[in-house]
């Protein structure tokens, strides 16, 4: 992960919460923002790239068939 990448989460985090700090002075409503904001940097995707893998059913098939054809051959030839 890039700095900048972890920069942006961190501020995700600590704006809210020490916002709430500042505002409220009180502690019992910091950790909630804390939490909260916690779990939405660590949903937060930031990269270019996409890691999706899609699988072609039309080429899954075809491969299938290949095997089960060079099985019969062996079987056949055998």
């Amino acid at each position: 992960m890039s700095l900048k990448n972890a920069a942006i989460k961190a501020a995700i985090v600590l704006l809210p919460s020490c916002a709430a700090a500042f505002l409220t002075e009180k502690m019992v409503y910091v950790v909630p923002m804390l939490a909260a904001s916690s779990f939405f940097a660590g949903t937060v995707d930031l990269s270019e790239k996409t890691n999706r893998r899609r699988v072609d059913e039309d080429e899954a098939d075809d491969s299938e068939a290949e095997i089960a054809a060079e099985t019969v051959d062996v079987a056949e030839a055998g």
